[in-house]
């Protein structure tokens, strides 16, 4: 990953001029309904005890790898995980891994975050906030954990923020193409 949000906009910005469609990063709104596909529960296949290893990447038994040997050599219990599951995967895997949601996307918990057009606002959500606008300044939503994220952190609702400008190790993006 390593990919800023200045970066994926920029990014949707030569996709939209190269395709002659308008090309975005959802918004926050829009990321969370395509995520649970009609699903009310925390996550679109259940709540936050179900088994996650059919259906995401998240920080899971074989974190234990990483945690003894990275280069910092950690000790496993400094890495929050949880140990009941094993989805096969160590750090972030090829898309289509996991089997999709009702919808047929895939990754959307976890493998990695994915960056959205909003710019973050406390709740509740308001749409007509400005928050969606490209040019909002302040820092951006980034959705959906990572590999390296408890169930707890991968949620349909769980959000972070990070500066526009910052590429994180574990953040990606997907597009949207409006019309679609």
């Amino acid at each position: 990953m390593r990919i800023s949000w200045s970066e994926a906009t920029a990014f949707c910005r030569w996709l939209s001029e190269k395709t002659g469609r308008e090309v975005t990063l959802p918004t926050e709104a829009q990321w969370e309904y395509a995520c649970r596909a009609g699903s009310a529960e925390e996550f679109f296949y259940g709540g936050l005890d179900a088994d996650f290893s059919p259906f995401a990447n998240l920080a899971d038994a074989t974190i234990n790898t990483w945690a003894y040997f990275n280069e910092r050599r950690r000790s496993a219990d400094q890495v929050p995980r949880d140990e009941r599951f094993n989805d096969g995967a160590l750090v972030t895997v090829e898309v289509g891994r996991y089997r999709p949601n009702a919808w047929g996307l895939h990754d959307v918990h976890g493998n990695a975050w994915e960056w959205t057009r909003s710019t973050y606002r406390p709740y509740p959500y308001r749409d007509d906030d400005g928050r969606n606008a490209p040019t909002a300044a302040g820092r951006k939503v980034a959705r959906g954990g990572s590999w390296y994220d408890r169930p707890t952190r991968c949620v349909s609702a769980f959000r972070l923020d990070y500066p526009a400008w910052q590429k994180v190790y574990n953040v990606g993006f997907r597009v949207v193409i409006e019309g679609e």
